[in-house]
């Protein structure tokens, strides 16, 4: 993606970039680094879950 830096972290330090949608919302949605741009907060489980599953696993 040419508008994100991190791949220059990833110089750096070992790492990934997960993109975790999270619908169009009441509104129809918008693009992220948008002034209409709303989080919808329901994707917050989702997303916490993903990370404890994605540590549990890489430390069993």
């Amino acid at each position: 993606m040419g508008s994100e830096d991190f791949a220059y972290m990833l110089e750096h330090r070992p790492g990934a970039y997960v993109r975790l949608g999270n619908g169009l919302g009441e509104d129809g949605g918008c693009m992220v680094h948008n002034p209409l741009y709303d989080f919808n907060d329901k994707a917050l489980p989702v997303g916490a879950a993903f990370w404890a599953h994605l540590a549990q696993s890489y430390l069993v």
